[in-house]
């Protein structure tokens, strides 16, 4: 059996993650300030690590809900279709 480990865990600021849309990528939240990240924008920071597309959001409940459903990244909503 082959155990694929997360590549994004050791990464500053990292929460959770989950593989998405037909590649598979990772979708990703991150706390924006440990990421070094803007933090006027939100608390979290959701990212789409296969396209590079960033979404903002205040709360963990939000970032959670975004990772889910990556509608916030347009070549991943284009896959699903």
């Amino acid at each position: 059996m082959k155990i694929t480990l997360n590549p994004y865990k050791d990464c500053a600021g990292f929460v959770a993650s989950r593989r998405s849309g037909k590649e598979k990528g990772y979708v990703v939240i991150y706390r924006t300030l440990e990421a070094g990240l803007d933090v006027e924008a939100g608390k979290y920071v959701v990212s789409c690590e296969t396209h590079k597309t960033l979404v903002n959001v205040t709360t963990l409940a939000s970032a959670k809900s975004a990772m889910s459903s990556p509608d916030f990244c347009e070549a991943c909503t284009k896959e699903i279709k």
